[in-house]
């Protein structure tokens, strides 16, 4: 729909034109008239019209300075000016402004429909010229989208590869991550993708492959900007799968990989934000060879989440009665999922006895003749492990991540990793990890996060200048650490430094 409005302080000139004209011709809808300037701009505000029909002499706002605001507020708007005035200055001025056409009054209607004409042939070819570049931009999107598509699904790549998409050499890189979305769900990645794209050192692609949206995150600065930037997402609607971060893009189809196995798992955790890979660590001491579901009904019991453990074990056996398994190779895979089961529950450190003294799983699986039995086998035998953890997990978690929290207080502004904490107080990392997300309330991303903006807080009021801080607390960066300082607090670290002491709050 192309849309006119008609501006002229003489009510006839108005009526005339708006009756006179055959607006369906042309397609045309008029949506409005005025008969003075300041009108006149609060209509075009309102509407943002294609074409202006203007006198030049109006109360309030003259035409030409009508015109001059509408190519700031609609630059794509074509005017046709409506005069009684044929001073050459008026002229001048019009033609500068780039006006369709200059009518002196009296104005008949073939000379207005000549310019509508005009104006029409200007729209369709701008019109056309938009459609053109698009289509182009979505082309070069398109062969970009591929040629990245197949970077992640090789296993083999060259530095020309890398370089052609990237346009960056691999020894310019210090990190390549990939993250998996939902689908249908571009808008909100769209906007996380713009907040990376403002980091430093940050290059960001995103694509889609199917229904699945992909984003890379390629850095050549601090490897700790993305995991911070990762950290403060606390306001997505969808849910992200994150891969673990590798300083090689040989290495990002691993990363690829993982992004998409936290996606599925992830699931179970929670609706949205963000999963990483390595907060989950389902791989951990497990084999390669497990499918997505045993790999679902493994995280389940290490996060001991008693009420999707029923239902994957449902759909294991479904699945294993859709292969058609003779019964002895049933058994046998029900079996290798009790025994993975104990391998997770040996994470705990803590040796797993059964109910049953001498108790010997495959002896008594070896009894079952049914797979409504061997059903009610498993989900018994995993809800009996689940148990055993919660209960061991209240007694563990609260020493256990209380020594952590006091080891990161005192070790914030090194480069201390979730592995590291988790061998000081003597747990698996996946174990360790899910506890100190129970006790604190955080992942220990955001938790040292939170520390470092605590502790740089502090040394601001000290007097100690925003360098110096920044690097104590471990951000080489500055510019990075003010960002996320800002983000944290509100507040820039030298904004921070001038608030009176009365209102510091750490």
């Amino acid at each position: 729909m192309v849309k006119v409005v008609i501006f002229d302080d003489e009510i006839l000139v108005l009526d005339a034109v708006q009756d006179l004209i055959d607006w369906a011709r042309w397609e045309l809808t008029l949506v409005g008239t005025a008969t003075n300037g300041i009108d006149a701009l609060e209509l075009i505000e309102d509407h943002q019209p294609d074409i202006i029909l203007t006198d030049i002499r109006m109360p309030g706002l003259d035409g030409l300075t009508l015109i001059e605001k509408i190519s700031k507020i609609v630059p794509s708007t074509y005017c046709i000016i409506m005069s009684g005035f044929n001073e050459i200055e008026y002229y001048k001025k019009a033609i500068q402004l780039d006006v369709i056409d200059y009518l002196e009054k009296p104005i008949t209607i073939e000379r207005i429909e000549n310019c509508l004409d005009k104006a029409m042939k200007k729209i369709q070819a701008n019109n056309e010229l938009k459609d053109l570049k698009q289509k182009w931009h979505d082309s070069q999107s398109l062969i970009t989208a591929k040629k990245v598509i197949d970077i992640l699904n090789q296993d083999m790549l060259t530095e020309d590869q890398w370089y052609e998409v990237v346009g960056m050499k691999a020894s310019e890189i210090t990190g390549v991550t990939v993250g998996v979305c939902q689908p249908n769900c571009s808008f909100d990645i769209e906007k996380a993708l713009m907040s990376s794209r403002k980091i430093l050192d940050i290059k960001t692609l995103l694509v889609t492959e199917g229904k699945k949206t992909i984003i890379i995150w390629i850095q050549s600065g601090d490897k700790n900007q993305l995991s911070d930037f990762l950290a403060g997402l606390t306001e997505l609607n969808v849910l992200i799968g994150i891969g673990a971060t590798y300083r090689h893009p040989k290495d990002i189809r691993r990363s690829y990989v993982e992004a998409q196995d936290a996606l599925k798992m992830g699931g179970f955790v929670k609706e949205t934000g963000i999963i990483a890979f390595n907060e989950l660590d389902f791989n951990h001491r497990l084999s390669d060879t497990l499918t997505t579901l045993e790999r679902s009904i493994i995280f389940s019991i290490r996060s001991a989440n008693s009420e999707s453990i029923s239902t994957l074990v449902e759909k294991f056996l479904n699945d294993i009665k859709h292969n058609n398994l003779s019964p002895d190779v049933m058994k046998q895979e029900c079996l290798r999922l009790i025994y993975l089961g104990l391998e997770v529950v040996k994470e705990t450190g803590v040796e797993y006895t059964w109910k049953k003294d001498n108790y010997i799983p495959h002896v008594e699986l070896e009894k079952l003749n049914s797979l409504d039995a061997i059903e009610k086998w498993l989900k018994c035998h995993f809800m009996e492990m689940l148990d055993w953890m919660k209960v061991l997990r209240s007694k563990q978690k609260h020493i256990s991540v209380q020594k952590a929290c006091a080891y990161i207080d005192k070790n914030f502004s090194k480069d201390i990793s979730l592995e590291e904490v988790a061998s000081i107080v003597q747990m698996n990392p996946s174990y360790f990890s899910i506890l100190f997300k129970e006790e604190v309330g955080l992942t220990y991303i955001k938790y040292i996060t939170k520390i470092r903006i605590e502790k740089a807080k502090v040394m601001l009021k000290e007097g100690k200048s925003v360098a110096e801080v920044s690097e104590e607390v471990g951000y080489f960066n500055h510019r990075y650490f003010s960002e996320l300082f800002k983000k944290m607090t509100g507040l820039t670290p030298g904004q921070f430094k001038k608030q009176p002491s009365s209102t510091f709050i750490i």
